[in-house]
């Protein structure tokens, strides 16, 4: 079990993005490469981190929330576990798990939710659609694609 925990602690450590996938301009000084600009247009990865931590309430079903502390994400129903996962961000949606057929992921940034049970390894992406202090709305491009929407409450 220990062993496989390694490479999931390594994989959410690997990307982090911030909340708002938007474009910071280039200086006026310096001529700035195609290449250049899209690798500035996403933001700060501690950003995103930040904002997502602390307690999320569902806001259709207000018995489930969201735990997230660092890179934990814990789903919890009634007060009681659910599952945990640890969280990956990727501020391009350009991971393997992330690339849906015919979902236009270039207008934000993507959340991995990766998962070890039994020995298996689960990873589901989540395609945000709106993130700020006080609402998280996602979408997940796995199988579903149900849209959830939160609050924040803690």
């Amino acid at each position: 079990m220990n062993k496989h925990i390694l490479p999931v602690v390594l994989l959410s450590l690997i990307s982090l993005a911030s909340c708002k996938n938007t474009p910071t301009p280039p200086k006026p000084d310096i001529p700035v490469s195609n290449e250049d600009s899209t690798k500035s247009s996403i933001p700060d990865p501690n950003d995103l981190l930040h904002t997502l931590q602390g307690r999320w309430q569902n806001e259709e079903d207000t018995n489930y929330t969201l735990e997230i502390a660092d890179t934990q994400m814990r789903h919890l129903k009634n007060g009681k576990l659910s599952y945990q996962s640890m969280i990956d961000i990727d501020g391009a949606c350009e991971s393997p798990v992330c690339r849906p057929d015919g979902e236009d992921t270039s207008d934000g940034w993507c959340f991995t939710e990766m998962t070890v049970e039994n020995g298996k390894y689960g990873a589901q992406c989540n395609f945000v659609i709106d993130c700020d202090t006080s609402r998280l709305r996602y979408r997940s491009l796995s199988g579903s694609r149900i849209e959830r929407s939160f609050k924040k409450i803690q």
